[in-house]
């Protein structure tokens, strides 16, 4: 059996033998942190008709949406009628570092009172430059534009740099001179540009220009990418539209995603709290996604998806990116288990290859774990059970420039996994840090696997997705060094799990009033309360917290650790039919959603007062005010219906909304409809 074919798996589901002239088929695809999912859809009737589940390719992603593809073996890939995909692929960027380097242009911001608060930290760059002009808050120039500053900046640091942000003071009120030193870099070099008042109208003027900043250092990636799943597609015969999750969960073709990447932020989340609702037909429920790396949880209120309006926050960068609430908790079935004593122990946050699975990928190391479990002499420590692994090879160039120690250390390793224990007596050290791999690691070169919850649930006989036997051996050598029974140690692992996801759900659902709640509990009698709620062990006291919601388990383990949530939160719990794939159904079972925004604000003269409508980058000024309202409200309905049509939904249906900020007003047009299937696309 080939390797692709052992570690990736394909399912024909009921329906699969319908009549394909009568079926409405679209394909969803989502590429997560440990798996990249698939599934084949009747869109009329939710049935899903196949899916296939094959390993992330983390190098390149496309090998892993490839061999779902074929995995999925779909009989006519031209009738498929739509493509979707969720992808981690922004956040991962973000959060790895794996980003391009980005310069930005700030116009009319006071760097003095920036330093002063500590804000430039939030810029998401580190190199940034200030310059004369901006708006004032009635749109009104409050300098003269410092073109010839920015151009001779540019030419400077046009080395380092491989795309451009530019944000102006109040540009939502007047994007004037955002265009103009548009205009002027395109004569300087040939690099994305992008500008903050084309991805926010938020006032909040550091939100902006981090958006910004994040958007212009992920087109090239999303460019990239895209350009990759259309080829991927392609070759195998699809020529369906390609949509996009956004971070909302609603759908955006992919022109759209290339152009404003940022907006993805959250995407693989949303995409699974979509499916969630999908295929359990919930109209309100607490969607929790149990995954590789992460648990994360977002919520339901009347069929959609309940969102920030602050903004997507992506580690510490605060933007303007209006997606899903969502709360992670950085605990999935690939997260490493340190054990410190038989009451002590830490899960997560570093994700590792569980042990269950190295063996499946390495069965010639299967004779060496399956008797770890009974040895009892000798020099014994957790570094036996421990493996490095060769990753990825590194290139020619990369390779020259690492030292000796280093090398040597990729040499071992190409050989086959090692044990830590083995690398340290043939490396001659008597600790990792003596390894010095943290870059090695930090650039995939070289991968660890150890003991997960993966491998604590097939000790439990609750999973069997790699070497059972490995996993039963590690967890019995693992609890003998601190001399308990593997069963008491896999139960008290499995509890401390269950009681952080539920801790962790009881924080969330009590902050959807608002924020007036910390982001974690505090307190003695706070902490004490939250324990006992999830893990009640007072002999004179009863607390009972529980969720109003349903929860909706999504993931392979969502019957395991959700359904114990539910039970330990009073509520109903929901197994939606395909909880494992649920996130590529959710890639395309979204809405497609357009927003549009005009703002109408009071500006004064010297002949007296007027009424500013500034929409897409234009400004309107009318006498009256109510003139001005009516002209916004024509055009935000207009402009976000056509522009739903445009990007692909069947007959929007619009909602409207006016929002009032001191002087500013805020008219608001949304347009709602499914996406629209290929045979109407003409």
């Amino acid at each position: 059996m080939s390797k692709s074919k052992r570690h990736s798996f394909s399912r024909q589901v009921s329906g699969a033998s319908k009549d394909s002239e009568s079926v409405d088929y679209v394909l969803g695809i989502d590429t997560g942190g440990t798996y990249t999912d698939g599934v084949l859809l009747d869109y009329r009737t939710r049935e899903v008709l196949a899916e296939a589940k094959s390993l992330t390719t983390y190098h390149d992603l496309t090998k892993g949406i490839s061999t779902v593809l074929r995995e999925l073996s779909v009989e006519f890939p031209a009738r498929v009628k739509l493509a979707g995909i969720s992808s981690t692929l922004a956040t991962n960027s973000i959060a790895q570092g794996k980003i391009k380097a980005v310069g930005l242009i700030l116009i009319g911001y006071d760097p003095d009172l920036l330093k002063s608060y500590g804000l430039e930290a939030k810029f998401a760059t580190k190199t940034f430059a200030y310059f004369q002009g901006g708006h004032t808050a009635q749109g009104r120039e409050q300098a003269p534009l410092d073109l010839e500053g920015i151009r001779q900046w540019v030419r400077e640091h046009s080395h380092e740099l491989e795309a451009l942000a530019i944000s102006s003071y109040f540009s939502p009120l007047n994007p004037e001179h955002e265009e103009r030193a548009l205009q002027a870099l395109r004569e300087e070099m040939d690099i994305p540009v992008v500008l903050g008042h084309q991805l926010s109208t938020q006032l909040d003027s550091i939100k902006r220009a981090a958006t910004a900043s994040l958007n212009a250092s992920l087109v090239a990636v999303m460019h990239e990418f895209i350009q990759a799943v259309k080829s991927s597609l392609k070759d195998l015969g699809f020529n369906a539209p390609l949509m996009i999750v956004q971070g909302d969960g609603s759908l955006m073709p992919y022109t759209e995603a290339v152009k404003k990447p940022v907006e993805t932020v959250l995407s693989g989340p949303s995409a699974s709290t979509i499916g969630g609702r999908f295929l359990s037909g919930c109209s309100n429920a607490l969607v929790v996604d149990v995954g590789g790396t992460t648990t994360d949880m977002a919520l339901i209120e009347d069929g959609t998806i309940a969102v920030s309006e602050q903004g997507a926050r992506v580690g510490d960068i605060e933007t303007a990116v209006r997606a899903a609430r969502i709360r992670t908790v950085c605990i999935g079935c690939d997260s490493r288990i340190r054990v410190f004593s038989t009451e002590e122990f830490q899960v997560g946050p570093e994700r590792v290859i569980p042990i269950s699975r190295l063996i499946a990928l390495h069965p010639q190391l299967a004779e060496e774990v399956h008797h770890i479990g009974s040895r009892r002499h000798g020099n014994r420590s957790e570094a036996e059970v421990e493996y490095l692994f060769l990753a990825r090879e590194p290139d020619t160039e990369a390779e020259n420039n690492l030292d000796p120690r280093k090398s040597a250390l990729l040499d071992l390793l190409r050989e086959r996994p090692l044990s830590l224990q083995s690398v340290l007596s043939k490396m001659e050290v008597n600790h990792s840090v003596q390894l010095q791999m943290d870059d090695l690691l930090d650039k995939g070169y070289i991968g660890i696997s150890a003991m997960t919850p993966t491998d604590v649930l097939h000790f439990k006989g609750e999973l069997e997705i790699g070497d059972s036997e490995a996993a039963v051996q590690t967890l019995r050598y693992i609890s003998s060094l601190h001399g308990c029974r593997a069963k008491d140690l896999a139960d008290r692992i499995l509890e401390h799990i269950v009681a952080r996801m539920c801790r962790e759900a009881i924080i969330f659902l009590a902050r959807q009033e608002g924020n007036f709640l910390p982001e974690e509990v505090d307190g003695e009698w706070g902490e004490w309360l939250a324990s006992q709620g999830v893990s009640p062990d007072n002999p004179h006291l009863s607390v009972s917290i529980g969720s109003r919601y349903p929860l909706i388990g999504i993931g392979a383990p969502a019957e395991i650790f959700v359904r114990r949530m539910a039970d330990r939160l009073h509520a109903r719990f929901e197994l939606p039919p395909h909880p494992h794939v649920a996130n590529a159904v959710g890639a395309v079972a979204g809405s497609v959603i357009v927003d549009q925004e005009a703002l109408v604000y009071v500006q004064e003269s010297e002949e007296g007062m007027g009424y500013i409508v500034q929409f897409q980058g234009e400004i309107a000024s009318f006498p009256e005010l109510e003139e001005a309202q009516r002209y916004a409200r024509r055009e935000v309905a207009r402009v976000a219906r056509e522009a739903a049509e445009e990007a692909g939904a069947d007959d929007p249906q619009l909602k409207t909304a006016e929002k009032v900020e001191g002087a500013l007003q805020r008219i608001q047009a949304r347009a709602i409809g499914n996406p629209r299937l290929s045979e109407q696309f003409g």
